[in-house]
């Protein structure tokens, strides 16, 4: 009898053990998978000369300035953001900062 509990143990514990050891697989899977390189932006939104300007995502231009945005009208956060230059991935999401911003 003790025969047969002692190997049910053994294949409970080794069934345990396999369990164990892909639920730790899986966590660092699951944190490497957040730490990839992000995209680099399509557009920057930056102050120049006190309107809001389009430039490329590396930095270059201005590719286009928004003449009717004045940006000391703005909240400071979004001129300090502007300031550093805001980051653009879609132009569906420069149109919306474009709105938001009195566009």
């Amino acid at each position: 009898m003790e025969n047969k509990h002692g190997k049910s143990a053994k294949l409970y514990l080794s069934l345990l053990g396999a369990v164990a050891v892909l639920c730790l697989v899986a966590s660092v899977l699951w944190m490497l998978r957040g730490q990839s390189a992000p995209e680099a932006p399509l557009y920057l939104l930056k102050d120049n000369a006190g309107h809001i300007a389009l430039y490329a995502g590396d930095g270059t231009g201005p590719l286009a300035q928004y003449e009717e945005i004045y940006t000391h009208l703005l909240p400071e956060s979004d001129v300090l953001a502007l300031q550093q230059g805001v980051p653009v991935y879609t132009e569906t999401e420069l149109q919306k900062r474009l709105e938001d911003y009195g566009l």
